[in-house]
């Protein structure tokens, strides 16, 4: 059935991506464009089964890994046995159809590093198709991931927590000033995997791309902070502080001063600015003897309010020093990566640092920056042993091209030499044969028919063979003084010469039907075969039969062959050189149609002959 189901209906179309193990799975996989990597990729994933993944907007069928040879390699729909393909409406086939499933594998356990829990969920609706829109939950805040530019971002929504742009989703000028920035999200492809990687657009100056997820982290509010957004923030929280108003040190009136100050602590303890708290709560504790009753008690709850976010900022502070100063000191690079941004966005609101404070920074952005001189060295190192291995293998398969070039041409020349040693036995044993020739001229015929046999070597049939031996006898037996009176062998008569095909006899009638019928199944199997396997194959309904028989019984069985085709009988006469030579010739001339008078000639037109049956019969 499944020979049926290729030749009714081919899928022609190329997917390179697929889900693992079910249709409604969202681990995805790619499959390799390359050959030979897709042998690797067979051997990987053997006994898994790919499927045209749901969430990739397929038809949910069952894949298999096809093999490239003029296309790149890639994944096609189980061909079905009634010749029709499954509907499928995948629009996208390439490497990047997949990303949105591939956002899970780079994210998770990056997010549960950092004390989140996330839950994935793939939009697909009617108005948002599959693989657009990506949201991650994370404790009550979303991450709203636009993959692609079909869907425009809903800056307005109230749900998400933070929106992040793929590389083709566009945002407008006014949009982006108003929020300052918009994170943006690419994948990029790494072998057979997608690597994730992401970006800060911000106005006028572009996408910066030059970080890594492990320089990023995700706040407690669900937003998504970059070392841009951290530069940005704290850009931010400088200008402010430049611009807030102080109290003015001469006042008309005291309980104005000190409502100002009032408000001015409970504004900055509420946006946690702990450098402004820290002033503004060492100036109201000056005024704290110039005022009394409510004022006072007002005055008090407000420095008790910085109180409080100042100790609370303090232990903190405190807290992620230690933490970080221990990392350094142990060397747990992942835990210094994580600490140092936590600990350079506490500093922002409070600049000012203690010189062990400094030094615990400095140590950190050294181990750091050495750990990413070695990642670097690592991976540099990598891509030259891949290079270095790649020359190797190319140069490998260069010289085994060559080798193989080189015996291809010596084995061609072989053959060539070998049949044409064979055409030059089978002209000898004919001249031998038809001719009438003195004894020296038989003995050197026969002389030069073992050298024949013998550069021919296993090309001869076995008749051949056994022919050579025969005339060798011959001439050894005359070479005796007791057989010098026997006849000589141009004397002999030959045995079931070949005649004109008269009227077939009704005995043979149904062989030409059981010979046609042999030689069509050959031919649509692509084979040659000989009279001894016909008898093998047909057994009783073909009998044992003469030369002569056998030219009738062809004759009439390529009878209808049409002028412009091949004759069906080519196939006995590419898989026997011994009825080229002596037989098929007769067929041909039975049939009208012209045969080369050289042997090496009648060859080449007996392959040529048999390679358009095995063409034309191909799908008959």
């Amino acid at each position: 059935m499944l020979a049926k189901g290729l030749s009714l209906g081919v899928d022609n179309r190329q997917i390179q991506t697929a889900v693992l193990a079910a249709p409604e799975s969202d681990d995805p996989v790619v499959c390799p464009t390359d050959a030979d990597e897709l042998d690797a990729f067979r051997e990987e994933f053997a006994g898994t089964t790919f499927w045209c993944g749901i969430l990739l907007g397929g038809c949910g069928g069952q894949l298999l890994t096809r093999r490239g040879n003029v296309r790149v390699s890639h994944f096609a729909h189980f061909p079905d046995p009634e010749g029709l393909l499954p509907e499928c409406g995948r629009r996208s086939r390439g490497v990047a159809s997949a990303d949105h499933l591939y956002v899970r594998a780079a994210t998770q356990a990056w997010l549960r590093r950092q004390g989140h829990t996330p839950r994935y969920r793939y939009i697909d609706r009617d108005d948002v198709p599959v693989g657009s829109l990506v949201e991650i939950e994370l404790d009550g805040r979303t991450l709203l991931l636009h993959m692609k530019p079909t869907t425009p971002p809903d800056w307005d929504a109230a749900q998400a927590g933070d929106i992040i742009l793929g590389p083709g989703v566009q945002v407008d000028y006014r949009t982006l000033v108003r929020r300052g920035y918009v994170n943006r999200i690419k994948f990029v492809s790494e072998g057979n995997q997608r690597v994730m990687m992401l970006g800060t657009e911000l106005p006028m100056m572009g996408t910066d791309w030059d970080f890594e997820l492990a320089d990023c982290t995700v706040d407690e509010h669900g937003r998504l902070i970059t070392p841009v957004v951290t530069r940005l923030k704290a850009a931010r929280a400088v200008a402010e502080r430049a611009s807030m108003p102080r109290p003015r040190s001469e006042k008309p009136e005291a309980p104005v001063q000190i409502g100002t100050l009032i408000r001015l602590i409970n504004n900055a303890v509420q946006k946690e600015e702990t450098t402004t708290v820290r002033e503004l709560r060492d100036t109201a504790q000056l005024q704290v003897p110039r005022c009394e009753g409510q004022a006072l008690e007002h005055l008090q709850h407000a420095i008790d309010d910085a109180n409080d976010l100042l100790a609370e900022q303090d232990r903190v502070r405190r807290r992620l020093f230690a933490s970080l100063d221990e990392a350094v000191r142990n060397g747990h690079v992942y835990k210094v990566t994580t600490l140092t941004p936590q600990v350079r966005e506490l500093i922002q609101g409070d600049p000012v640092t203690t010189p062990q404070e400094a030094g615990i920074l400095k140590t950190a952005d050294t181990l750091l920056q050495e750990t990413r001189q070695q990642a670097a060295l690592k991976r540099q190192a990598a891509d030259e042993r891949r290079a270095a291995a790649a020359r190797e293998w190319e140069e490998r398969r260069a010289a085994e091209a060559q080798e193989q070039q080189a015996q291809r041409v010596t084995q061609v020349q072989e053959r060539k030499a070998r049949n044409g040693a064979r055409g030059q036995v089978q002209s000898i044993t004919g001249r031998l044969r038809r001719e009438t020739l003195s004894a020296q001229q038989q003995k050197h015929l026969v002389e030069e028919l073992v050298l024949a046999a013998k550069e021919a070597g296993d090309h001869l049939s076995e008749a051949e063979q056994h022919k050579v031996n025969e005339w060798v006898e011959r001439i050894t037996a005359l070479e005796e003084p007791d057989t010098a009176e026997k006849t000589s062998p141009a004397a002999q008569p030959l045995r079931d010469a070949i005649t004109d095909p008269v009227r077939l006899p009704d005995r043979l009638v149904p062989a030409v039907a059981a010979v046609r019928g042999a030689l069509k199944k050959a031919a649509r199997a692509r084979t040659a075969t000989n009279w001894n396997r016909l008898e093998q194959q047909l057994g009783s309904a073909l009998p044992t039969l003469t030369s002569n028989e056998r030219v009738q019984v062809l004759v009439q069985v390529d009878r209808s062959t049409a002028s412009d085709e091949p004759l069906l009988s080519s196939l006995l006469a590419a898989g026997d050189p011994h009825f080229t030579y002596q037989h098929y010739r007769h067929v041909l001339t039975a049939l009208g149609l012209d045969a080369p008078d050289n042997d090496e000639d009648l060859r080449d037109v007996v392959e040529a002959d048999a390679e358009q049956v095995f063409t034309d019969w191909r799908f008959r």
